[in-house]
């Protein structure tokens, strides 16, 4: 009974310890939300749920530093943020995109092709298309060679000037 007393003290700790973190990452200067964003990456699986939650619910600028957050959280990101992919508005996808292809799993290759195939949005799918160059999965650079030919050169620039940049 003592050690799960302990465990609800360490996870409060730890909760309390995230929730500063991310107050620091969101409303902090440049240097210290970088600080942040590196800290909350480092505790890693812990803070994959409070960040995601963040990411759903803050404005454009903040998603952001969130999704830097998250891939900086690794492989225990990965699976929240295909479901963020898989549902939310584009404006909410798009960091979370970018986080999956720096995080360079393998298991967000097709839920980023349907993101490519079916998204209303220019600018999500080629940030998509950037995300799956950067992936390297076969079948994922095939789909977008696919819809390289399909969308144009105009397409093609955008989608490699976001390549380029992330």
């Amino acid at each position: 009974m003592q050690k799960t007393i302990e465990r609800r003290e360490v996870r409060e700790e730890d909760n309390t310890e995230i929730r500063a973190l991310m107050h620091a990452m969101l409303n902090g200067d440049t240097y210290t939300s970088l600080q942040a964003i590196g800290a909350l990456g480092a505790m890693g699986a812990p803070t994959v749920g409070p960040l995601v939650r963040t990411l759903l619910a803050v404005d454009s600028d903040a998603r952001w530093s969130v999704a830097m957050a998250l891939a900086r959280a690794g492989t225990d990101a990965v699976e929240p943020l295909v479901g963020v992919v898989l549902t939310a508005d584009d404006e909410v996808k798009n960091p979370a995109i970018w986080a999956l292809a720096e995080i360079g799993d393998q298991r967000a290759v097709e839920p980023l092709i349907g993101t490519l195939r079916n998204s209303q949005s220019e600018c999500c799918r080629a940030l998509t298309a950037a995300a799956l160059l950067k992936l390297g999965d076969p079948a994922g650079i095939a789909e977008v060679e696919k819809t390289f030919e399909q969308s144009g050169e105009g397409f093609r620039g955008l989608s490699m000037e976001a390549f380029e940049g992330t």
